[in-house]
């Protein structure tokens, strides 16, 4: 009755007010009327944290069966996804029974070096004190020609692409020093092949040794500076072209060959930065000393198109010139400047890298341009055999199991560490 008589007298003010809604439409109504409560916007999902490329522990597995499959004293590795680092692992010794391998040890990393030295020369491009094209002749204040080819100016580019035509004359110290440098470059240091010809294509250490030489006099500055300042500090690398210049030496590790120590700590120190621009090259084809980690940001800047955890720090266009192939030379590679380009390498579509090695180091840095993917390994003490595209054993099989998980599970093994 009570409802009855509610809906009677809501009746007879709804007529009043010309309104004719049915008496089930005004039971409906909620008692009271408020302004409708916007919408809540919907919270955007978050983006889903990528499946890891390789966990810590599946990494720890890997180089571990790595090492023992190839006698190695011991072994680095840091694995890079998206372009940046996102695991590290260390198996073995740094000092032989001793003190045992750690991420963060020093190697020298030998002709890895060159990523480096090429970075350096990114960096003096940008800021408009070289070009690719650069003459030489304009560090050097000589004439530098090929007496061959006396109308063909040997370039910045030539050196990053080993077709320079230099003869190597990298096993000469006392060639490795700038004043017999300038007198090589002026005078009869060449082969008689066209300068910057695919077809002369040598590859060559002493090329490299001159070309951080010749950045360090276009510049007026040492290259740890140059490459310290645009890339090594704002990554937080620890890292230098002569051993005894890295900020902790402690960290400084002996290379072995096989059980034998090559590169003493003690030596290592000795080697240290000459604060004048263009005194000696001895360094920039090979002395690059860091970590696989450290490399690895390296590679990880580049799979990156120059940035960094949100930081650019080249530009694209240089990364784009740096990878840049001048095509394909002895030993099956596309050459870029001066990393290394192959398709269907470990299952990927193309993978740039550089491989290294000198006193027992064995080493290998690489990248996945089109996911951002990487990998780098050092080692030391390890059998130096090669699989069919040229690259250290030790350091394929810790790439392979990264590129390829399908391939992991037969590569790992619950090797202890020491």
């Amino acid at each position: 009755m009570k409802r009855a008589a509610i809906c009677l007298m809501l009746l007879l003010c709804l007529a009043a007010c010309g309104q004719t809604r049915t008496v089930s439409q005004v039971l409906s109504t909620p008692a009271s009327s408020p302004s409708a409560a916007p919408t809540p916007e919907s919270t955007p999902e978050p983006t889903p944290t990528p499946e890891p490329l390789i966990t810590r522990e599946e990494l720890e597995q890997v180089i571990a069966r790595a090492g023992e499959d190839w006698h190695a004293m011991g072994v680095q590795a840091a694995v890079i996804q998206e372009g940046a680092v996102i695991a590290q692992a260390a198996w073995g010794w740094a000092v032989d029974g001793q003190v045992p391998m750690t991420t963060e040890h020093k190697l020298r990393c030998a002709s890895l070096t060159k990523l480096a030295t090429a970075l350096a020369a990114g960096v003096l491009m940008e800021q408009g004190i070289i070009t690719p094209q650069s003459d030489l002749s304009r560090c050097w204040g000589v004439t530098v020609r090929n007496p061959a080819y006396p109308d063909c100016p040997i370039t910045v580019d030539m050196l990053l692409t080993h077709t320079s035509s230099l003869t190597d004359a990298s096993g000469s110290l006392a060639a490795l020093k700038g004043t017999a440098a300038r007198q090589r470059l002026a005078g009869g240091g060449f082969q008689g092949v066209e300068p910057g010809a695919l077809e002369s294509w040598c590859y060559n250490n002493y090329g490299f040794a001159v070309l951080g030489m010749s950045l360090e006099l276009a510049s007026g500055r040492m290259l740890d500076a140059v490459l310290g300042e645009a890339i090594l500090t704002p990554l937080g690398i620890d890292a230098a072209f002569e051993a005894g210049s890295v900020a902790d030496t402690s960290l400084l590790c002996p290379l072995y060959q096989g059980d034998t120590i090559t590169r003493p700590v003690a030596e290592q120190l000795g080697y240290v930065r000459v604060e004048q621009p263009g005194y000696r090259g001895n360094f920039y084809a090979g002395g690059f000393t860091c970590s696989a980690g450290d490399m690895a940001r390296l590679a990880a800047l580049l799979a990156a198109d120059g940035q960094y955890q949100g930081e650019q720090l080249l530009a694209p266009e240089t990364v784009a010139y740096l990878e840049q192939p001048l095509g394909e030379v002895p030993g099956g590679f596309l050459q870029c400047r001066p990393l290394r380009c192959r398709t269907e390498l470990y299952g990927r579509d193309r993978i740039y890298y550089h491989t290294g090695s000198a006193y027992g180091f064995y080493g290998l840095v690489s990248y996945d341009p089109d996911t951002g993917d990487g990998v780098a390994v050092f080692t030391t003490g390890a059998a130096g055999d090669t699989d069919d595209w040229g690259i250290y054993q030790v350091c394929s099989q810790i790439a392979r199991a990264v590129y390829r998980p399908e391939e992991r599970e037969a590569l790992a093994c619950t090797a202890s560490q020491p």
